[in-house]
């Protein structure tokens, strides 16, 4: 693994739960990978099953919506993609492309499945940090809603 995936791991806050003795562990169960910009790197709806660490550069999130594809967001260094299909191996709810020179670090859903029978303290670790990632992505999600709804009554 790249020296600017190792400096990385600690910074990414779905790795919040873990100690310093914990990342060499988990490095282990990962590995890096580079896109060209353009990429897509999954499509909407296609198998899920792995999540993205982003080292460096830019991923767009699109989703589509009857024949129009809509850029929803832009992730950069320290960004997660596909923490929900880590844990539930279902399709993807969105496409993913890379917007520049893309430099990702990958966790497989098997290898997180294998550090959790063989490390399951750092497995908990890492379920903790995604969960919290969720709560606080569902959290802003319903804030957005609230907010629109209100304002159409």
């Amino acid at each position: 693994m790249s020296s600017s995936t190792k400096k990385l791991l600690p910074r990414l806050k779905v790795f919040n739960f873990l100690e310093e003795a914990d990342y060499p562990v988990i490095q282990r169960y990962m590995f890096s990978y580079d896109y060209e910009k353009g990429a897509y790197f999954f499509k909407e709806d296609a198998h899920g099953g792995y999540m993205f660490f982003i080292v460096d550069g830019e991923v767009e999130i699109i989703k589509q919506l009857d024949t129009a594809k809509h850029t929803i967001t832009t992730l950069s260094q320290g960004r997660s993609v596909g923490k929900i299909s880590l844990i539930d191996g279902r399709p993807r709810s969105a496409t993913s492309r890379a917007k520049s020179a893309l430099k990702l670090t990958v966790l497989k859903r098997e290898d997180f499945n294998k550090l959790n029978e063989e490390q399951p303290a750092i497995a908990n670790k890492v379920l903790m940090g995604i969960a919290s990632l969720l709560s606080y992505s569902l959290r802003g999600t319903n804030k957005r809603f609230t907010e629109k709804l209100l304002s159409i009554c």
